[in-house]
């Protein structure tokens, strides 16, 4: 009897657990902070020595970094590789705080951990190709913006990255057929839509850059960096009243008037 009645107990935790544990995720789901917090608390006293709370600690990591609470999301995430090591998901979340702080090293350290336990994994591979790339690693960036890719052919940024690439190495044309596969892919990316109609500019294929940015302006009349460029396509065609107008338009929507009076003086 008393063995039975240990076994009901055991269920009846367990059933409880289960049922916190959905609750925060719905919570989560809703962005409802703290009472996502207050269920995962409750189901880890519950059951402290449960597996699964190393999926509750990923989750407490994500709440605390939703509310700005960097430090305790890393300790929480911390404790739940304690659990689970190998957890890719825990080392991805952990390295999306990093990037918050700027802790770029400690990010790649998570970034690379994860990848070295799951090779194929898109955010990982789209997060270090960028970051390499920031830090002027170009080749070992573009190796991996080659894996992203070939992985996963319809990620845009893949393609943007190796555009970005390949107009720093002098290829132009082969920049320009990247940009515009990116550009394909995400229609919504507006930065990489501008750097395609930069390097048209830049090359003087004026039209074309004249049809991209009437439709980018057309769909978004908010966007300070379409006027500059409009403006700065009208500067080169010696249009100079027009290219007046748009930079007073840029600087009004937001830009910082010494960048746009590099393009337009």
């Amino acid at each position: 009897m008393f063995l039975l009645l240990g076994s009901i107990d055991c269920n009846a935790s367990q059933s409880r657990y289960m049922e916190l544990a959905d609750s925060a995720d719905y919570f989560i789901n809703h962005e409802l902070w703290n009472k996502a917090e207050e269920k995962i608390y409750e189901a880890l006293r519950l059951e402290p020595a449960n597996f699964n709370n190393a999926l509750l600690l990923s989750n407490l990591g994500i709440v605390h970094t939703q509310k700005g609470e960097y430090e305790k999301a890393l300790e929480s995430y911390s404790l739940g590789l304690s659990i689970s090591p190998s957890s890719t998901v825990i080392h991805n979340n952990r390295a999306k705080t990093y990037l918050i702080l700027e802790d770029y090293n400690a990010a790649l350290q998570d970034i690379d951990i994860s990848l070295e336990i799951d090779s194929i994994q898109e955010w990982p591979l789209q997060t270090k190709a960028l970051l390499l790339l920031q830090f002027n690693q170009t080749d070992l960036s573009k190796k991996f913006f080659e894996s992203l890719r070939d992985n996963f052919p319809e990620n845009s940024i893949a393609y943007s990255g190796l555009a970005t690439i390949a107009a720093r190495e002098g290829d132009v044309d082969e920049a320009l057929r990247l940009y515009k596969i990116a550009c394909e892919i995400d229609k919504d990316d507006e930065e990489t839509l501008c750097s395609y109609i930069f390097l048209l500019i830049e090359t003087e294929k004026f039209s074309e850059a004249r049809s991209l940015l009437r439709n980018a302006l057309s769909k978004n009349s908010d966007n300070p960096m379409f006027y500059l460029l409009r403006g700065y396509l009208s500067q080169l065609n010696h249009l100079l009243n027009e290219a007046q107008a748009d930079k007073k338009i840029a600087i009004d929507k937001g830009l910082d008037p010494e960048y746009v009076k590099s393009f337009i003086p």
